[in-house]
């Protein structure tokens, strides 16, 4: 019996999912290089598939398989995997993918369209001089005269009640105002997380106005970057706490010779869809979510996030989802729920 199949015989040996929480981390440590890798080790009420060595991780709408990124697993091992996890789904989509995982799935009578620009900046030599820059200053001067800092330290030691009144506050500033968001989103823990950096911004009393939390990647067993998570801050505070918050980490990451901060997904920011066999009604529906004001007020501020990721000067590469059994429609809508949007 190979690895595969002895994990889907045994799947139900742990209800978390089929790996083990230090089999996860393992994995993550040595092959967890790429943006949502700590999400995909660790997201709660996400199923994983595979082994210790190497494993992916899905959420099932119906009978729809929603894989999240790549694999945590050997280059070497993708195509065997993804073999035998379609074999046994059959009906199967991926979100939020690289390009090389893309190539994988095109071959195999996937449609690929592009998701929109990952974002990150080189913290080597990065500052924050120019005019794109200019509310990282404001924020320093700003914050500086009123008395306020930003530490890292123990959400444990923190008073619950006003971590959560922070992180409920900013929720309901938002459109998705009634739960988090999951799945392409990592839910916020509001606890202490191995691995997990967590800033605060404490006013001049030590009271928590905002945080910002951090997910690791790593390489072979070392830190190559950190991903900016999570922001939140009280709907009274600052607008600029957040720029405060992630200015102060940025320069925490540079002493420690940090390589990267990752700013996460521009959604269907440049998408052009030239390389791969794409479905048509997945890009029509991109293309009116990113132009249409309405969609843009009422589901998500997809250029507002955009030009705000942009500002920091950053690099960027495209991220893919695709899909193997039409209409793409029914599964479009099933990734809004697999999301926790409805």
């Amino acid at each position: 019996m190979n690895y595969f199949s002895k994990a889907v015989a045994t799947r139900d040996f742990a209800s978390e999912g089929y790996i083990f929480e230090p089999a996860r981390r393992a994995a993550l440590e040595r092959h967890g290089d790429f943006a949502l890798a700590y999400s995909v080790a660790f997201q709660p009420g996400l199923l994983r598939f595979g082994d210790g060595d190497g494993f992916l991780s899905y959420h099932m709408v119906g009978r729809t398989a929603f894989v999240l990124a790549d694999p945590l697993a050997p280059r070497d091992r993708w195509e065997a995997l993804v073999n035998a996890f379609v074999a046994e789904k059959r009906d199967v989509t991926f979100w939020q993918i690289s390009h090389a995982m893309a190539e994988l799935l095109s071959p195999r009578g996937f449609t690929v369209n592009e998701l929109g620009l990952e974002s990150w900046i080189e913290l080597d030599g990065y500052d924050f001089a120019g005019p794109k820059r200019r509310s990282f200053r404001t924020a320093e001067n700003r914050f500086s005269r009123t008395g306020h800092r930003v530490e890292e330290i123990p959400i444990s030691t923190l008073d619950p009640a006003r971590i959560d009144a922070i992180s409920r506050g900013w929720r309901r500033t938002r459109t998705t105002k009634r739960r988090e968001l999951s799945f392409l989103v990592r839910p916020v823990v509001l606890g202490d997380e191995p691995g997990v950096r967590k800033f605060f911004l404490l006013d001049a009393e030590d009271r928590p106005v905002a945080f910002a939390f951090f997910d690791p990647l790593y390489e072979d067993g070392r830190i190559v970057g950190y991903l900016s998570a999570t922001r939140r801050w009280l709907p009274e505070a600052d607008p600029l706490s957040a720029h405060f918050l992630v200015r102060r980490a940025i320069e925490a990451f540079q002493r420690e010779g940090v390589p990267r901060l990752y700013l996460g997904i521009m959604p269907f920011h440049r998408i052009e869809d030239k390389e791969f066999t794409k479905d048509w009604l997945t890009r029509r529906a991109f293309r009116f979510i990113y132009t249409n004001g309405i969609a843009q007020r009422l589901v998500y501020p997809t250029q507002t996030l955009a030009k705000h990721k942009e500002s920091y000067g950053g690099k960027s590469r495209q991220t893919y989802c695709a899909m193997n059994t039409p209409p793409s429609l029914p599964r479009l809508l099933k990734l809004v729920r697999a999301c926790g949007v409805v």
